[in-house]
């Protein structure tokens, strides 16, 4: 009775919280893709941040190592962080290309290492959803690989499908605070 108790008072907690998000996630996702390009630009600029940050603390880190064999490693990896969060930071759309090229890639990949577990894991309840989500991803991973000799359109894919996704992790998170709040007032 006392855990139903305190599960009842965290639902009645967070079910705002979830509302909130959810708007704040849908409204993001909105701006994302009605400016795909901007927003593309932006999550590239953050991540070619974030490439520096870790390769800044890769140099500092060098400094702490006094085996000169371990030591040319860190020097070797800090180096090509730094170089490519330089590249995307001072050339944003050269940056922006390369990042949607290995988004695209990588989900080709993802999907048909899905469609493998699938087809590994017969037994597995759900099998087929796995290949079928497997397959999605190949086959709208492929379209996007088409799509990348446009200049236009692959400058936007990586906003719209940043947009899209957080457009529909918003309205989830909603959902899921109204579902949240309707248990609490029952």
């Amino acid at each position: 009775m006392e855990n139903q108790t305190s599960g009842q008072a965290l639902i009645s907690k967070s079910w705002k919280f979830f509302i909130t998000v959810g708007v704040i996630a849908s409204v993001a996702g909105l701006g994302a893709t009605s400016l795909p390009i901007i927003a593309g630009v932006t999550i590239s600029t953050i991540i070619g941040t974030l490439l520096l940050i870790t390769g800044l603390v890769q140099v500092y880190h060098t400094f702490h190592i006094h085996s000169w064999k371990e030591k040319l490693w860190y020097v070797l990896s800090a180096l090509f962080y730094i170089i490519g969060a330089l590249f995307i930071i001072f050339k944003p759309l050269e940056g922006l290309m390369t990042i949607t090229t290995i988004m695209v890639v990588v989900m080709i990949f993802n999907g048909l290492t899905r469609m493998i577990f699938g087809f590994t894991n017969k037994n597995l309840p759900g099998n087929g959803m796995v290949i079928l989500s497997g397959l999605l991803s190949v086959i709208i991973g492929g379209y996007f690989f088409s799509l990348l000799d446009n200049p236009e359109l692959s400058l936007s894919l990586l906003g719209t499908f940043v947009g899209i996704s957080l457009l529909i992790e918003g309205i989830s998170f909603v959902f899921l605070g109204l579902r949240m709040k309707k248990i609490v007032n029952n």
